[in-house]
């Protein structure tokens, strides 16, 4: 009865830690993809910095001929990033009916993940699907796509 009371007890313990180490990492995932977000809309390049893999990660970016889209070329975030923080500030009105909505996430072994992200911005609706990693100790997004909402 002891053995049996003890392996209980032990269970318990393990399923408790595995799922703070899984919320934990859930939560880790949220703040990367909200400091992208408020340092998309607050033009602010630390937190931009914070969030993107500004070594090696990219962003596929649509190649537009006569306004259609004929392809995509990759964009560095370390780019990219400089110019989203060195953009006009957005006014309050504006800011006041931003929004952020994390639709999906998947996390694989608490190493990789996905999101699918909405981001209003202004009278734009931005869909994005993000590629994220754990790179020393840290979330980043490694890779972006997009679509803008109809």
């Amino acid at each position: 009865m002891f053995k049996k009371s003890l392996l209980i007890c032990f269970f318990l313990a393990s399923f408790s830690m595995f799922s703070q180490t899984k919320d934990d990492t859930l939560q880790a995932v949220k703040n990367t993809i909200e400091n992208y977000y408020n340092g998309y809309i607050f033009r602010n390049y630390t937190l931009l910095e914070k969030a993107f893999d500004t070594e090696n990660g990219t962003m596929k970016v649509p190649v537009l001929k006569d306004e259609k889209v004929i392809g995509f070329e990759n964009h560095f975030f370390k780019d990219l990033i400089q110019k989203w923080g060195n953009r006009e500030q957005l006014s309050e009105d504006i800011i006041k009916n931003c929004a952020l909505t994390i639709l999906n996430i998947d996390i694989v072994d608490q190493k990789i993940a996905s999101a699918k992200i909405s981001m209003k911005v202004d009278t734009i609706t931005y869909i994005d699907i993000l590629s994220l990693q754990k790179i020393n100790q840290n979330w980043k997004i490694t890779n972006k796509i997009f679509v803008i909402e109809q």
